[in-house]
């Protein structure tokens, strides 16, 4: 039987569909929290409402991810995919959008994810007179800091309106302590207007399979090591620095007959391949995809592994536990993380990960204990910690069990509690702030 409902909760989710395919240029890890944070709330006496903006012309504009949870696409500029710096200019019409199906009640609270989110949320906080939660995701500010010689930084517009989002925001909500640090410090928000509720994982989806049968349903051979890679074809998750410690493990161990796979990007419509053949950049979706593929596949060449490493192209969340099975190691290669979702996710597979120490993955990877951190940019360090991994079964199979352990703390019903809580803190102190006449802060 289901609480009753003290709260009606918008969450707003413009640049991405959290109902949509994962593996693309805007769709990762954030899609993941908002469709399983909405799943999670019904059983928490919270009716969610999840807005994104409509994107094609054949998705419905309602559809139910849970009982008590509902997707709307809201039209708001072209019904097609755009680029997420394209999206800036719709995000009123995305805001008026929302306002005209909620009516004159609205919401109670608004849970914003990513800036464009929060852009639209300004308007909607103002008009209902409610609290704003709300979730960066990623920080402009650190994702330049990270690519200061790469491609794919980020532009003035964006950073203007995190700094004004940053003072407005009634709560920032942070994935661990380096993104807390650098709201506070980087943003200048008062520590007490953050609030660190960690990313979580489907514990009944993800735990581990026989490793022969996973590898045989893969069709991969039983005794080459595999490594393995997941998340988006961009700069910032460090491809690069993966292809070049497979040179260094070429030449420290000739003989080994290793593979490294990645799963992620979106593919063009009937594009893709076996894994062990790999997608070519022309495979992908987008003009950014197809350049960061052919720079990463240009460098394999160049470094002598093209035979090594693949670009496999994206996988359904179900299929995944059938990799993390599989692999050896889970490769985390990235300039940045605001977590590290797939870590978890490999985690509660029981596969230990290997990774810089970089943004919060220090809190999804326990070093020595869960996976192994290494310094950030010494990529020697992190092949070696990859051959470890691939030449001591024990010492995998240890940090594998210490990571299902360890992730059997972030279910996604744990989550949704921590952030509930930070929510009626704030509706606590709107309904103060309001006095008498204005009551709770929650509507039924």
């Amino acid at each position: 039987m289901s609480p009753p409902v003290w709260l009606r909760a918008a969450l707003l989710s413009m640049h991405t569909d959290p109902a949509g395919p994962l593996g693309g240029e805007a769709a990762g890890g954030m899609n993941v929290y908002v469709r399983e944070l909405a799943r999670a709330l019904p059983a928490l006496g919270v009716r969610a409402d999840v807005f994104t903006r409509a994107a094609d012309a054949r998705s419905p504009s309602l559809a139910e991810l849970a009982p008590g949870a509902r997707l709307v696409r809201i039209p708001a500029g072209p019904r097609r995919p755009l680029h997420k710096d394209r999206l800036l200019p719709h995000a009123e019409r995305f805001a008026r959008g929302i306002e005209a199906f909620a009516g004159a009640e609205g919401y109670g609270l608004l849970s914003c994810h990513y800036w464009l989110s929060g852009v639209a949320g300004e308007r909607l906080a103002r008009a209902w007179g409610a609290p704003l939660a709300l979730r960066f995701h990623t920080v402009a500010l650190q994702k330049n800091e990270a690519l200061s010689t790469a491609p794919g930084r980020e532009g003035g517009a964006r950073l203007r309106a995190e700094a004004r989002l940053a003072r407005r925001a009634d709560a920032l909500l942070a994935s661990s302590p380096a993104e807390a640090e650098i709201l506070a410090e980087g943003l200048g928000v008062d520590g007490r207007r953050i609030r660190i509720v960690p990313c979580g994982v489907d514990l009944e989806r993800f735990a581990p399979l026989p490793r022969a049968r996973a590898r045989a349903a893969l069709g991969l051979p039983e005794g080459a090591p595999l490594i393995l890679s997941v998340g988006r074809l961009d700069p910032i998750k460090g491809l690069d620095r993966l292809v070049d410690a497979l040179a260094l493990l070429r030449a420290r161990r000739p003989r080994l007959a290793l593979r490294a796979l990645h799963l992620g990007g979106a593919l063009r419509p009937g594009r893709g391949a076996p894994p062990e053949a790999g997608c070519p950049p022309e495979d992908f979706a987008t003009a950014s995809q197809r350049a960061e593929a052919r720079r990463i596949l240009g460098r394999a060449r160049k470094a002598g592994v093209a035979e090594l490493f693949r670009l496999a192209g994206p996988r359904a969340q179900e299929d995944l536990p059938l990799y993390y099975s599989a692999a050896d190691a889970l490769a985390l290669p990235s300039r940045h993380e605001s977590f590290g979702l797939v870590a978890l996710e490999a985690a509660a597979c029981g596969l230990p990960a290997v990774g810089f120490r970089v943004g919060g993955l220090p809190q999804a990877v326990e070093d020595g204990g869960s996976g192994l951190l290494l310094p950030e940019g010494d990529v020697g360090a992190f092949a070696e910690a990859l051959l470890r991994l691939i030449e001591d079964p024990a010492e995998r199979a240890r940090l594998g069990a210490r990571a299902r352990e360890r992730a059997g703390r972030f279910s996604w019903s744990a989550v949704a509690a921590w952030e509930v809580s930070v929510w009626k803190k704030l509706l606590g102190r709107a309904a103060l702030a309001a006095g008498p006449a204005r009551g709770g802060g929650g509507r039924s």
